[in-house]
């Protein structure tokens, strides 16, 4: 099972968009135990922005027995997620006073951009660095 990644020391840039890019990959693969706990998150929102992404990508190209989120048709078949990827778009936010960066990436689905954005941080929790989930949602 993957665990977040941890820095003593503050990544660079690109090392925490590397974290973000195994959370998509294993989305990406369906593992959503493993995309879940490869980073932190700011949110207990997780079903939640599965189910979004799923209802604003999938169900734009193909049709649902139930759509509902108390249905979870969205989780019995994970083919779906295949289809789902990142731009190399980073854009990353001036540090604040807090030590957090906020920074966010173009989300895809069956190759086109499909005007989502995932968004996270890196901030600094006691002693380490960790990147952390926010918003999966439209631009």
């Amino acid at each position: 099972m993957a665990t977040f990644k941890t820095w003593k020391e503050k990544p660079t840039e690109l090392e925490a968009q590397k974290a973000v890019e195994d959370f998509f990959a294993y989305l990406k693969k369906g593992e959503l135990d493993n995309a879940k706990n490869s980073v932190d998150h700011l949110y207990d929102d997780w079903e939640e922005s599965i189910h979004v992404i799923w209802r604003d990508h999938y169900l734009i190209h193909e049709i649902a027995e139930d759509e509902s989120f108390e249905g979870r048709e969205w989780l019995k078949n994970l083919e779906w997620l295949g289809n789902l990827d990142i731009l190399d778009d980073f854009m990353w936010g001036d540090e604040n006073e807090n030590d957090k960066r906020y920074f966010d990436v173009s989300v895809t689905y069956m190759g086109e951009p499909s005007g989502f954005v995932a968004q996270f941080q890196l901030e600094k929790n006691n002693d380490y660095y960790v990147v952390k989930r926010g918003l999966i949602d439209m631009a």
